[in-house]
């Protein structure tokens, strides 16, 4: 039995999307966040859920240990990003269930591509994506690649993928 929960983002939970996110790539890349970044984590509202996406929350012990977003791009090609697990909540299995989740999420909007963007640093989380199915790929037109982004991965998501 899972000791977390994956909630979608409420209004008691949107402030902790900064609180979440701009620590972890401080301490992970030594860089401020870029003004988009700030935009996204400072109003998840606008920027990623009135566009047809989604925040999610991962919830253990009342409280928030996890964040992700999904952004509709365009056509049915979502993209995942800026997902963060605190460092108490890793090996619970947290990262996997928020991807699922992100997945899940997509499918259920008929998208048909998940898309991500990453660090290789990441080793641990980069070789859970190849797990899931996610590959190297070019970026589609629509994804505002960041300057500090070392890899783009995504996954086709057609009814035989990943079941």
């Amino acid at each position: 039995m899972k000791s977390f929960e994956i909630v979608f983002c409420t209004a008691a939970l949107r402030g902790q999307f900064a609180a979440l996110w701009v620590p972890w790539l401080r301490n992970m890349t030594g860089k401020n966040p870029e003004p988009e970044d700030l935009l996204a984590v400072g109003d998840p509202e606008s920027f990623y859920i009135k566009g047809g996406g989604a925040v999610l929350f991962a919830i253990h012990q009342n409280q928030p240990v996890g964040v992700v977003a999904v952004k509709n791009l365009t056509g049915g090609v979502y993209e995942f990003c800026k997902l963060v697990v605190v460092e108490r909540a890793r090996g619970l299995g947290v990262g996997r269930a928020m991807v699922e989740a992100c997945v899940a999420f997509v499918r259920s909007q008929g998208g048909r591509l998940l898309m991500l963007q990453s660090f290789r640093r990441l080793e641990v989380a980069l070789g859970m994506y190849e797990r899931m199915g996610f590959v190297p790929m070019s970026p589609p037109g629509e994804m505002l690649v960041l300057s500090r982004t070392e890899i783009v991965m995504g996954m086709p998501l057609t009814a035989a993928a990943n079941a």
